[in-house]
């Protein structure tokens, strides 16, 4: 089958089908045609078998899902709504937020907020923000899309409130801010701000995470836009999500005392997509060379040591460590950026997949 009939067959664009070839979805041949030009052909039978299996979402097995949130590919292509991740760093979080969104602008400031309590910290400030947010909400169950972009931007306004007791400025000045508030340095203090900027823009969605399959779960059962926020942010609280910044912290911390490279897996290295580089870490690690050239030059020693023990590269959270360290910043730093920045994206998934109702509903083996 052509490119196109193949295309027609499984009712998904040509981009959709190409990006199935590069996640071994479906085999492709290439072929020279009649006027000496690469054509791309598809086994019919394979074409036909996904093709019965996308229209049989409770035959047991997940169905696959189509979204035009996030492009990404094994390469180290990464772009959100077509937009190159890179061109989307420039723009900043608020702006790459919106696009995500499908918003052409928001209002990120908000009335301050009461603080959290003092026992509640870091990421948990912000699941508990959403929270005591959507109890506030009187049109919480409203499904509609402006509500539900509204819901998003107000869930970021208010827990970067809540957890900095600061109402105005992009929500990367205001971190920078609560985490780095004594510097004389105004040069310096711009420069952690961008970098904050970068890691936030970077980290808006990154396709079909367990956290985001989780907001789409949910999503999918008609929960309200809060309790779809929440379902994905407790799903990404984990180790190997938002909490992996952590132990790359920790990691790297160790490497700048003893120089020894811990046993692999190495925390911060290697990716369950990329095979080569991730271009959200070397985007973050240029701004981490700015705030400290220092810590930059330890964090290049350490990745040409693990590359040379492993192959593997420095991921996102490898990046994040670095900042962390390099702007001196709380250890959970990482954990916060990632939780907030990924509100838009959870959010975007869940507009895609309200439409569908519940087609998320896999089988057991017994």
């Amino acid at each position: 089958m052509t490119s196109e009939q193949a295309a027609q067959a499984l009712g998904v664009r040509l981009s959709t089908l190409y990006a199935y070839v590069s996640r071994g979805v479906i085999a492709r041949e290439v072929t020279t045609g009649p006027g000496g030009q690469r054509v791309s052909r598809f086994p019919r039978d394979d074409v036909l078998s996904l093709a019965r299996a996308r229209s049989r979402p409770r035959a047991g097995a997940m169905p696959l899902i189509e979204s035009d949130v996030t492009q990404l590919d094994a390469s180290g292509r990464l772009a959100f709504r077509g937009v190159d991740v890179a061109e989307c760093a420039d723009r900043g979080f608020e702006r790459t937020a919106c696009h995500v969104l499908g918003l052409s602008g928001a209002t990120w400031s908000t009335a301050c907020e009461e603080p959290v309590p003092g026992d509640v910290t870091g990421a948990d400030a912000v699941r508990w923000t959403v929270m005591r947010s959507a109890a506030r909400d009187e049109h919480r169950e409203c499904l509609e899309p402006e509500h539900c972009r509204d819901v998003a931007v107000t869930a970021v306004a208010s827990s970067v409130a809540a957890l900095t007791g600061l109402c105005d400025g992009t929500v990367a000045e205001r971190l920078a801010r609560a985490w780095a508030p004594g510097s004389a340095d105004g040069a310096w203090f711009e420069r952690v701000t961008r970098a904050l900027d970068v890691a936030l823009s970077v980290l808006v969605d990154h396709e079909l995470t367990a956290s985001t399959l989780a907001a789409r779960t949910a999503a999918g059962v008609g929960a309200d836009p809060w309790m779809v926020l929440l379902t994905g942010l407790a799903a990404m609280s984990g180790r190997a999500q938002a909490g992996a910044s952590r132990a790359a912290t920790a990691v790297l911390r160790a490497w700048i005392t003893t120089r020894a490279v811990p046993a692999a897996p190495v925390p911060g290295f290697g990716h369950k997509v990329y095979v080569g580089p991730d271009p959200r870490a070397a985007l973050l690690l240029e701004r981490v060379a700015a705030v400290s050239p220092g810590t930059a030059d330890v964090v290049d020693e350490f990745a040409v040591q693990v590359a040379r023990e492993y192959s593997a590269y420095p991921n996102i959270d490898a990046a994040l460590a670095a900042l962390t360290t390099a702007a001196d910043l709380p250890a959970d730093a990482g954990e916060v950026v990632f939780t907030l920045a990924r509100i838009p994206g959870l959010m975007a998934h869940a507009l895609e997949e309200y439409p569908h109702g519940l087609r998320l509903r896999p089988r057991a083996l017994a």
